[in-house]
């Protein structure tokens, strides 16, 4: 049912655990005053996210075309296009129309944006400099950047699903999400490819990292229908820690970065931020998060009637016990 009137920002937000500070007090207070000036009009989030991909296009267009004014340009689009990725969920949260369709167009548009992003930065660093390393840096930028904001997207969703379950999303395992892909058929051709081509892939590739990663946090995929406010709070006593720490290399600061190194017109200095401080960074959350879950699943396994589902690791051991 559509709300006539706007709730208050805090009340939209999934959970500021889950956020860098950035996002928190600069994007989702503009993004809030966007959805504020088009709260009653009829103007939908899916209008929203396509809105963000503009200007995300656009700012690629502005990095391909590389003068001092086209780079602030660049750098000034896709700042706003990624205030605007917050609106689309603001909108939607607001007016009771979220849907896990629209979190697949969103992450859809998301990976739209970045292609078209990175690959002109590529671009106009080459251009700008020739410099051999900078053609050698730009592999494990793109690969690795890859795999911080997926195994950030699956701890902030774990994390929500543990602590604020009405806040996380239900399509985060593959066969739920391949049980979706007719249905998604008759919402369209946007939401079909969304759901298809995107968005269950991303899972089964995030899910394959996430076993070789952290076995353990497999376990707690379905654990929400569990838990409750003693979960939450010993969730949340271990996890939130390395949780804040993920947000540093999630997509916000990845966006904002960007485009402050754009505007300089030193995108190079991205390039090495990226490749050297936020692997830095994912190593020594990584290291932090597996000694986390390992509590976490250590203070459940005492907080009855809580029961986790066994994770692979857990259940091949527990499949081979029962042979005979």
């Amino acid at each position: 049912m559509t709300q006539h009137r706007l709730p208050p920002l805090r009340s939209l937000l999934k959970s500021t655990d889950v956020e860098d500070p950035v996002n928190v007090y600069v994007h989702r207070p503009l993004a809030y005053a966007f959805v504020w000036s088009i709260f009653r009009t009829p103007i939908t989030p899916n209008m929203v996210t396509f809105l963000a991909m503009l200007f995300g296009l656009a700012s690629g267009c502005m990095f391909v075309w590389g003068s001092a004014g086209a780079m602030v340009a660049g750098g000034a689009f896709l700042w706003i296009s990624a205030i605007l990725d917050g609106a689309d969920g603001i909108l939607a949260r607001a007016k009771s129309l979220q849907s896990d369709f629209g979190r697949a167009i969103d992450g859809s548009a998301d990976s739209i944006v970045a292609a078209f992003t990175v690959f002109p930065a590529f671009y106009h660093i080459w251009v700008t400099y020739h410099r051999p390393w900078d053609l050698v840096l730009m592999v494990p930028a793109l690969v690795l950047t890859n795999v911080h904001l997926t195994v950030y997207d699956f701890y902030k969703e774990q994390y929500l699903r543990m602590t604020r379950p009405e806040r996380s999303s239900t399509a985060e395992d593959p066969e739920k999400v391949a049980a979706m892909i007719d249905e998604a058929r008759e919402k369209g051709l946007v939401a079909y490819l969304a759901v298809k081509v995107i968005l269950h892939p991303y899972l089964v590739t995030q899910q394959r990292l996430m076993r070789w990663m952290n076995p353990a946090a497999m376990g707690f995929m379905d654990a929400a229908e569990a838990g409750d406010e003693r979960t939450a709070a010993i969730w949340r006593r271990h996890n939130l820690g390395p949780m804040r720490l993920w947000t540093v290399v999630s997509l916000a600061p990845h966006s904002y970065l960007m485009a402050i190194c754009a505007m300089a017109d030193r995108l190079d200095v991205y390039l090495y931020i990226r490749v050297f401080f936020m692997n830095a960074v994912f190593v020594i959350a990584l290291l932090w998060q597996r000694r986390a879950t390992a509590r976490a699943v250590e203070a459940l396994a005492l907080s009855a009637p809580f029961v986790a589902t066994p994770g692979p690791a857990e259940a091949d051991r527990e499949a081979f016990a029962t042979e005979p």
